[in-house]
């Protein structure tokens, strides 16, 4: 009686399993320029051009280190290559930070003919479980607004530059 008691009144709970997100942009860039952009292991790479730390540990495995948060690496694990077309990747933080436990990240690049391309987004998240379906929601809509503004960068690196990427999160986070 008592565990149906506690059921009555226990939180809802998150659906179990990973989160899949997936988004688009339309970027004016040629399809080489937005993959060396994405490739941790060119020296075009847009995390580099901003600063941040990225190192080949083994075949394919990066340590991913963004400058605002030195103390928090990540192993990238290459999951799939093929220039000019697609780049995905598996991160996992190597110190738990928050509820998030690991995700995937594929980038589809699709030419469009006219020297622009629809770069396609696809990440994959896996949250810690069981949790609360009020806190899963709120980390899903973090994650969401994560992933669309890592496009819209992109984007904005492939048409500006690196420093229209720093300014845009110099108006970010002030």
């Amino acid at each position: 009686m008592f565990d149906r008691f506690k059921q009555m009144f226990a939180p809802e709970m998150a659906p179990r399993g990973p989160v899949t997100f997936d988004f688009e942009e339309e970027i004016d860039a040629s399809a080489e320029r937005i993959y060396g952009l994405l490739d941790f292991g060119s020296e075009l790479c847009a995390k580099r051009e901003l600063g941040h730390s990225v190192a080949l540990v083994g075949p394919d495995h990066y340590c991913f280190t963004m400058w605002q948060m030195a103390d928090l690496p990540f192993d990238i694990t290459v999951g799939e290559a093929v220039p000019g077309e697609v780049y995905a990747y598996r991160a996992v933080a190597r110190k738990k930070v928050g509820r998030l436990v690991w995700s995937e990240e594929r980038h589809e690049i699709e030419p469009r003919g006219d020297g622009s391309c629809l770069v396609r987004l696809v990440v994959e998240a896996q949250f810690d479980e069981p949790m609360p379906l009020a806190e899963y929601g709120e980390h899903v809509t973090r994650m969401a607004m994560g992933c669309m503004t890592a496009l819209e960068k992109l984007r904005l690196h492939a048409e500006q530059g690196a420093q229209a990427v720093l300014d845009y999160e110099d108006r970010q986070f002030g």
